[in-house]
């Protein structure tokens, strides 16, 4: 199964358009598979002036934690930029399974990405807009005028490549999460040939934080993500 997954004038309400900035927002998501709770996921992330940082822990629970009680920990950091998060490293890290371990530096005065997971260390070229796989779930929050887009497309790097998401940017909807009822944006990436696909819903009051992922294998199995507890620090 896939690594856990893992970002406004006048009239209008604030909320339509790119969130204002954050100093700090903390995170808390329970993850199951076929309606059981598998893993909790708590987030910190934390801006310094025009620096940030954003770190994940995934931990096992129940059975899960019993037969396999591997932590995972994930780390983004760089700058913010007006085009939003711009990142420099990005660290993936399991306790026991270390094999798939992955890293990524990011150069973007030459362009250039190097990857680091179990077959060494090699560069591939980077796309200006790249994000890492922690980091693009806070970029929704700078994406201005989100609400207006029919699609998005988007870079994201794992550490080992870089894969390029399609995102198809569906009407609003209401969204019963166990921290209550949210209005969110729901994105999914088109059908493929199998029942691979990803969905996600963005609470709009809370500036496009993710409060619900949803991940769907080739077999037709699904991991899901769901928000608990928020906390944004302006």
């Amino acid at each position: 199964m896939r690594s856990y997954i893992a970002l406004l004038l006048c009239c209008i309400p604030p909320a339509l358009f790119a969130a204002p900035p954050a100093q700090r927002i903390e995170a808390s998501y329970d993850v199951s598979t076929k309606g059981v709770k598998i893993a909790e996921i708590t987030e910190k992330f934390t801006r310094s002036g025009n620096h940030y940082r954003i770190e994940s822990v995934t931990r096992p629970v129940g059975l899960l934690a019993l037969f396999k009680p591997d932590t995972l920990h994930v780390v983004s950091e760089g700058d913010v930029t007006a085009q939003g998060l711009h990142p420099q490293n990005f660290v993936y890290r399991r306790s026991q399974e270390t094999i798939k371990n992955t890293a990524a530096s990011f150069d973007w005065g030459q362009a250039t990405l190097m990857l680091s997971d179990r077959y060494g260390q090699r560069f591939e070229p980077l796309p200006p807009d790249t994000q890492d796989r922690l980091s693009v779930q806070y970029q929704f929050r700078y994406i201005p005028f989100l609400h207006e887009h029919k699609e998005l497309v988007m870079h994201i790097t794992n550490g080992s490549k870089i894969d390029t998401r399609h995102y198809v940017i569906r009407s609003r909807e209401m969204l019963t999460v166990p921290m209550g009822t949210l209005e969110t944006l729901y994105l999914s990436t088109p059908p493929e040939s199998t029942a691979w696909k990803t969905e996600i819903w963005l609470s709009v009051e809370n500036g496009n934080v993710p409060c619900k992922i949803v991940l769907t294998e080739d077999s037709g199995d699904q991991l899901t993500q769901v928000l608990t507890a928020l906390s944004i620090t302006q």
